[in-house]
């Protein structure tokens, strides 16, 4: 299994217009979890390749999380929240066209997708990224997103009390991987696909996630930080938008669609409810302000590990992206 996820099709004319699909995900962070939603989206988005342009589909693990990285060279720990900020924009800013007659010139646009955390990723990722002139970001797409008071969910709660405890994600990786060292791979594999119920392709990615070296203290590290820094809503109009009478004042602020569990365990619904008041876009209004909607269809927080909801939500996120690309 690999560390990134790209689809980057071949296309000769010079004149078509090249988007980039930039994936940021949740925790824990392993790209191919995604590999299922990413090659559908693909798929959906090839089937209008010469109306819309050419689209790059690009994703990659989170660091740490895969068993060649390393720990943080600054603190000699797993990687922090900023840092998982720090080197998405590195990477994002390290992309370019891969083939074709503009080979190594910038995406003309790009539209960041993010789950969960990965939705926190991208809000920041667009604060730092406004005065770029490289990356021309024009929309973002944010699944289930973990955005403000995440420590008030109802799973919040329950794994803030308990890193409370001194040295818990050390503690606590150290015990998992002391647990499951005697388990032979067949047993393990059984209990992850049977009695967790997770499909084969989900169960193998989970297999490499639990055996890595330094996985599962990541993954804790990570959620520790999460619940210490998503907190209160921070960011201003440049992210948020306005709404105005004059839509040419507002057309270069880059266009969020959020899409919210109806019963998620990651946010709590009063949290949800407020920022969708606060910040989400009024029906009938001339406005920059996000589109926020609710799952009505039962999908889950973690829809990246089953192939029906995995498929539902890329043919979901093809009709937003349109929507972005043709505003």
């Amino acid at each position: 299994m690999s560390s990134r996820i790209s689809f980057a099709p071949s296309h000769e004319n010079p004149a078509a217009s090249y988007h980039l699909i930039f994936l940021v995900t949740g925790n824990p962070g392993l790209i191919s979890y995604y590999d299922t939603f990413l090659r559908t989206l693909h798929e959906l988005l090839s089937e209008k390749k010469s109306e819309t342009g050419v689209f790059h589909i690009f994703g990659q693990s989170l660091a740490g999380f895969e068993d060649n990285d390393t720990p943080s060279k600054t603190t000699g720990l797993p990687h922090s929240l900023e840092g998982q900020i720090e080197s998405r924009l590195q990477c994002l800013e390290d992309q370019c066209i891969p083939s074709g007659p503009r080979q190594g010139q910038v995406y003309d646009s790009i539209i960041l997708v993010g789950h969960s955390v990965g939705g926190y990723i991208i809000l920041e990722m667009l604060q730092r990224l406004r005065k770029s002139s490289r990356c021309n970001v024009k929309g973002g797409i944010l699944l289930f997103p973990t955005v403000t008071h995440i420590a008030k969910s109802p799973n919040g709660a329950k794994f803030s009390a308990l890193f409370r405890i001194w040295g818990f994600p050390r503690g606590a990786s150290l015990a998992a991987k002391a647990l499951l060292w005697p388990v032979p791979d067949p047993a393990l594999r059984w209990l992850v696909h049977v009695v967790v119920g997770m499909p084969q392709d989900a169960t193998e990615v989970t297999m490499r996630f639990l055996r890595s070296r330094m996985g599962i203290w990541q993954a804790l590290h990570l959620a520790k930080d999460e619940m210490e820094t998503i907190t209160e809503d921070k960011w201003d109009e440049d992210i948020w938008g306005i709404e105005h009478e004059d839509a040419g004042s507002v057309v270069d602020i880059p266009k969020l669609v959020f899409y919210f569990g109806e019963n998620d365990h990651w946010v709590a619904d009063h949290t949800r409810d407020a920022l969708i008041a606060s910040r989400g876009r009024e029906e009938g209004k001339l406005s920059s302000k996000p589109i926020m909607l609710i799952d009505e269809n039962g999908i889950d927080h973690g829809f990246c590990i089953r192939h029906s909801e995995s498929e539902s939500m890329a043919e979901k996120v093809k009709v937003w992206i349109d929507e972005i690309i043709h505003r």
